[in-house]
């Protein structure tokens, strides 16, 4: 089953007992917007139709980089995770073709145009489900099943195509590019006191592969990090207590500084520029982390900040570094129909909303932006959004806007665009079901 499915009743679950929203919640548009406003970028999204698609954020310019997405009663053929460059000049995405003999996935990448179009990887066995550039744009790594499904492989592949590498396997399996686009550090296997494999490595990924282990314990989390500059690293392991910890280190492992204590699992993000960090904490280790927000500042100038909405759910940083997005879930209830109370009311028919809220980094003073009901291809990455913080972004790249994937009140899927101020209503793009902005 799919894990959205789990993740939606998991949230549904957790937020029973809280306050719920009014019926009928929708983003409403804003067409002035389309106009006065700077364009910068584009936004890489699904198609309702399975194809993928690059628009600007007024909703024009939309240019196909597929158009033979089909569904027969045999066969179906679609597309999937769209996932920028750094450099915000090529995009690669997966296509799966589903026939009676079995599944064919190949990964593709394309100028942001559509024009140079690759196959960089096919397989018959191995179907790409999370896609990661190299910070230099010169190569893709990404995550596929094993045969047999009981590990997950990690490969590179370069981004005009060629020679595909094998770097690891394991399961679940994270990780950061330095950003010399030589090295990244792995957090594979999940928790040691859970499976004694688990492991914090660096991986040297040149002519050939390396790896130096990192010599600590592995505690309750998912993505590790490395800073901008990529002279450390951040993660979470037990300390010389055995108390899981979220801990600062360099790259070496040594000088080791302890950020904050935790039970249950943490999920963090640095900031942009490195400066600050974010993260949630939970003491329940479920899927995905629901909890509070804070924000440090790492020179250790002031205290920490606590955001006050709770419980957060996922957060995104701005490319400025100085505000970051975050989403506080609610949930809706049908309204009874008293001609046919059997037929509506039930807990299968609650529905998961989004709060969306902007922070000031500096202040902690927040705002809200936008409520909306999530299209499953959004939701779905939420419970990992710390992984991946680390390969796209639903910012503009000047840090005014956001992209949302979300439903219309009419029930249709669609791409969002939200200002980052929250005085300007979202505004509809483009039928669609799920998108995400290009870095530059």
């Amino acid at each position: 089953m799919k894990r959205w499915y789990w993740f939606t009743q998991f949230i549904v679950g957790a937020l029973l007992a809280t306050a719920c929203l009014p019926q009928g919640v929708r983003i409403p548009q804003s067409p002035l917007l389309r106009v006065l406003e700077r364009k910068v970028g584009l936004i890489a999204y699904v198609g309702t139709d399975g194809n993928i698609y690059t628009v600007d954020q007024a909703g024009n310019k939309q240019t196909p980089l597929t158009a033979d997405a089909a569904t027969s009663e045999t066969s179906q053929l679609r597309y999937g995770f769209p996932t920028w460059s750094r450099d915000g000049k090529r995009l690669a995405f997966v296509g799966y073709n589903q026939s009676e003999e079995g599944t064919q996935a190949t990964l593709y990448t394309a100028d942001r145009d559509g024009e140079n179009q690759v196959e960089a990887f096919q397989s018959d066995s191995a179907a790409p489900f999370y896609l990661y550039w190299s910070p230099d744009s010169q190569s893709v790594t990404f995550l596929s099943t094993t045969p047999g499904g009981d590990s997950l492989k990690l490969d590179m592949v370069p981004a005009e195509g060629g020679e595909v590498k094998t770097l690891d396997a394991g399961q679940p399996y994270y990780w950061s590019w330095a950003p010399d686009s030589k090295s990244m550090l792995v957090h594979v296997n999940g928790a040691s006191n859970l499976d004694p494999s688990a492991r914090l490595a660096m991986l040297r990924v040149e002519e050939t592969v390396t790896e130096q282990g990192m010599g600590f314990r592995p505690a309750l989390f998912q993505a590790p990090e490395i800073s901008p500059n990529g002279e450390q690293m951040l993660f979470a392991a037990e300390d010389e207590d055995g108390t899981p910890s979220l801990m600062l280190a360099d790259r070496s492992g040594s000088g080791e500084r302890v950020l904050t204590t935790f039970e249950g699992t943490v999920a963090f993000a640095l900031s942009p520029d490195g400066d600050r960090l974010a993260y949630i904490r939970t003491e329940q280790p479920r899927l995905g982390a629901l909890g509070n927000m804070t924000i440090v500042d790492l020179s250790g100038k002031g205290e920490p900040i606590e955001i006050e909405e709770e419980p957060v759910l996922a957060f995104f940083w701005a490319p400025d570094g100085e505000q970051i997005a975050y989403f506080v879930p609610s949930i809706i209830r049908p309204t009874p129909n008293p001609d046919a109370p059997s037929a509506s009311g039930g807990e299968e028919d609650i529905q998961v909303v989004l709060n969306l809220f902007v922070a000031n980094a500096n202040s902690g003073q927040t705002r809200p932006v936008a409520g909306f009901r999530p299209t499953d291809e959004f939701l779905n990455i939420l419970p990992y959004f710390d992984q991946y913080h680390r390969s796209a972004t639903i910012w503009s790249p000047d840090s005014n806007n956001l992209v949302l994937s979300a439903y219309a009140g009419d029930g249709t899927p669609g791409v969002w665009v939200s200002p980052s101020d929250g005085n300007l209503e979202p505004r509809f793009l483009i039928e669609g079901l799920l998108g995400f902005w290009s870095w530059k």
